[in-house]
């Protein structure tokens, strides 16, 4: 079948390449647009393979201890609401001093003074007191007191980028990189041009200081982090760098940048020994090793109240944040949607000093490109060459197969690579394959409805119309039988009978023909006037073909019988059929021309059928069958007719004429046939006088068989003709 011109068994490759060259499209849009659809899945594929590969692996952060002193609910319900006074966080770095943590580092900006309630006193204290009060101002400044302690510990502030532009709030750390004047102009990587620092003499106090900017995807999680920002021809570090260039002692920062086109992206940052694999705009991806709290935790004020011994944090990287729900610091990420931000710098913190973080390869694209060709163009060829259950497990395997080589690149060589459109187009092309053949199928049940409809039972239909691939419309050569029936003396019946009276008749008797035809499983080839073909075996196979087909000529003249009284009760001529049955190979199926076709059998045996209808007029009987149904059939009771040849074949065969079941065999039948069998014997032995006694005495007790008047007759003839030795039996039919 052809759909528009194009045949069937190729559209679906058609349409397959045609996805894929979809998919390849979106997968380049993809890149220029964050917030597209497919990058949405892209996450959700992200954060299943990382979660899985916590499940299947975890892992546990390095052997450097990293501590993170938290200002959790309890904390705010000892030490009061946020912000504390400085007085209470200058208490908490010299308990750091004193338990001998080599960096801490507040995810905390500090860019607004903390009020000096001498400035509230100081209009009622006497003007010659100033001095006093001056001195009492300098006591009591929070801010004085905590730049004071900051160099008690390494301390590292954190600070703000912001997106509105030209804002400067407070004092940027010292940056760690200059650009140069090249770099200015091709260097590509964040830029702002705003922030929200810490006051100058804090900022001034502290070790050093790193911006704690967050970047969430589209969907709001935290997967991606970048490690330096640009702020004019400056470079400045995160908090998690710049805790790690301060731990290490190195504030030399290195960036090593390739080549794209004109412009120069960054691919690796960090410090000499320490460099960290990025993106082109400097950001890391965040590899988290666990879920909330798998680094040690502990609130900030029990350190405060020196409930946390100091061996706890004696030699630990310390960052202080908040995990209290006020505070609005919790962050949704692949591992949590309620994640502390400061555990985000944590991680990074862990992987700068101890691993090495999973990346996004350059080359990302073109094999990406490479895989949805691939991929493509093979599953395009394949699948709908494949059932629906093998097409099924095939593009499961090869998802799967997908799915287990991104995994392995991920865990075992930290490689990024994407999932969406892998997958999407695997399922893409399994969906569209099955439901091409779901369309097939249903296509394929439509037309065998229209072309068997017909010719076999509903039954039967709805059978073949379970599993259509079993049937088909093309020749096929088989083993068969046919039936031929046709009404005796139908000249006269229809010169008495008007055209509407003709057609009535006819339509009154091939009806229940027809249904006895269809209650043994028969195929209706045509009708023709009034002979009616049939034939078992096909499109449905039937393994006892002649025995449905013998059994449903006895059943036909039986009808007959109870219909010719009713033909009679109603006025019209009484009928008789004579019934031609044979079995042997033929040619079946939709055979014709362009204007007309039809579904039928051709060949040798299907021409003896229709002979074997013609002769039963000569022998007198009702139903003839070939020797070979007889063979196929031996359930019946059979009556030897002839040997014979008919005309155009050298091959003479020998005809039976089916009387009944032999379960139904009555004694006097019996009888009957043995006697008959006895005088046949005599007759092929040319024992002339003998073998006219015996069809004499067959005669004269069943005077209704014509056959035993025509062996009669025959003898008188051969004698008369004179034969010779070479005589076989055969009886030459000079006409059809």
């Amino acid at each position: 079948m052809r759909w528009g011109g194009i045949p069937r068994s190729r559209l679906s490759a058609i349409l397959g390449v045609a996805l894929t060259a979809y998919l390849i499209v979106l997968s380049l849009q993809v890149n220029q647009n964050s917030s597209h659809w497919l990058n949405r899945l892209e996450f959700l594929l992200y954060d299943l393979r990382f979660n899985w590969s916590l499940q299947w692996q975890p892992r546990q952060p390095g052997e450097q201890p990293i501590v993170i002193v938290d200002i959790d609910e309890a904390s705010l319900a000892a030490q009061g609401r946020w912000p504390w006074s400085r007085h209470t966080l200058a208490q908490l770095v010299q308990k750091f001093s004193d338990s001998g943590v080599v960096v801490a580092a507040f995810d905390v900006v500090f860019s607004e003074p903390e009020r000096n309630p001498v400035d509230e006193i100081r209009q009622h204290l006497p003007a010659n007191n100033a001095w006093l009060s001056a001195q009492l101002h300098q006591q009591v400044d929070a801010d004085r007191h905590f730049a004071a302690i900051m160099p008690a510990t390494d301390v590292v502030l954190g600070f703000l980028f912001l997106e509105q532009d030209d804002v400067t709030v407070g004092q940027l750390p010292p940056a760690v990189y200059q650009l140069t004047e090249e770099q200015q102009q091709t260097l590509v990587m964040i830029t702002k041009s705003a922030y929200a620092a810490n006051l100058p003499q804090l900022q001034q106090a502290a070790a050093g200081g790193g911006f704690v900017t967050t970047f969430a995807d589209p969907d709001g999680a935290i997967r991606r982090s970048p490690l330096v920002i640009r702020y004019g021809s400056q470079v400045y570090p995160s908090l998690s760098l710049a805790t790690v260039m301060t731990y290490l002692f190195d504030q030399q920062l290195q960036l090593e940048t390739a080549r794209v086109g004109s412009v120069d992206v960054l691919r690796r940052v960090g410090l000499k020994d320490q460099m960290a694999r990025t993106d082109g705009s400097g950001r890391v991806i965040v590899p988290y090793r666990g879920r909330q709290k798998t680094y040690r935790y502990y609130s900030a004020t029990d350190v405060l109240s020196g409930e946390v011994a100091a061996e706890q944090l004696e030699g630990a990287i310390v960052l202080v944040g908040a995990s209290a729900l006020g505070l609005a610091d919790l962050r949704a990420t692949p591992v949590g949607s309620q994640y502390p931000g400061v555990e985000v710098h944590a991680n990074i913190i862990d992987t700068l000093l101890h691993g090495e973080f999973p990346y996004r390869p350059e080359w990302q694209a073109g094999a990406t490109l490479a895989q949805l060709l691939l991929l493509g163009m093979l599953l395009s060829l394949w699948l709908p060459r494949l059932g629906p259950v093998a097409a099924i497990i095939s593009s499961s395997a090869t998802v799967l197969l997908a799915l287990a080589g991104n995994f392995y690149l991920w865990h075992y060589h930290h490689l990024d690579l994407p999932l969406a459109t892998i997958v999407l187009l695997i399922v893409g092309l399994t969906m569209l394959n099955l439901g091409y053949g779901f369309l097939r199928e249903n296509a394929s049940r439509r037309l065998l409805k229209v072309m068997f409809d017909q010719y076999v039972p509903p039954a039967h239909i709805d059978r073949m119309m379970a599993d259509p691939q079993a049937y088909q419309f093309a020749g096929e050569h088989k083993q068969l039988t046919v039936l031929f029936s046709d009404i005796r003396g139908f000249t006269r019946i229809s010169e008495s009978l008007s055209a509407s009276e003709l057609k009535a008749f006819l339509n009154s008797y091939f009806t229940p023909i027809t249904k006895v035809i269809f209650d043994n499983e028969g195929t209706i080839d045509k009708y023709v006037g009034d002979m009616v073909m049939a034939f078992w075996g096909a499109p449905l196979e039937d393994p006892r073909h002649a025995y449905h087909a013998v059994f449903t000529a006895l059943e036909m003249q039986k009808l007959t019988r109870r219909l010719q009284q009713q033909f009679i009760r109603q006025g019209l001529p009484p009928v008789a059929v004579g019934v031609g049955v044979n079995s042997g190979p033929m040619n079946v199926g939709d055979m014709g021309s362009s204007y007309r076709r039809a579904y039928t059998v051709l060949g040798d045996a299907v021409n003896l059928g229709s002979r074997l209808e013609s002769l039963t007029k000569y022998y007198g009987v009702d139903i003839l069958v070939g020797e070979q149904t007889r063979q196929q059939a031996p359930e019946f009771v059979y009556r030897y007719i002839d040997r014979i040849q008919v005309k155009g074949k050298e091959q003479p065969v020998e005809v039976y004429e089916p009387l009944c079941l032999l379960a139904e065999q009555q004694a006097g039948l019996r009888l009957q046939l043995q006697r008959y069998e006895a005088a046949l014997v005599c007759y092929r032995q040319q024992q002339w006088a003998q073998a006219r006694q015996a069809f004499d005495q067959l005669i004269e007790q069943y005077p209704q068989q014509a056959v035993y008047r025509l062996y009669r007759q025959r003898i008188d003839d051969l004698c008369e003709a004179g034969l010779g030795a070479d005589w076989d039996g055969v009886f030459r039919h000079t006409v059809k």
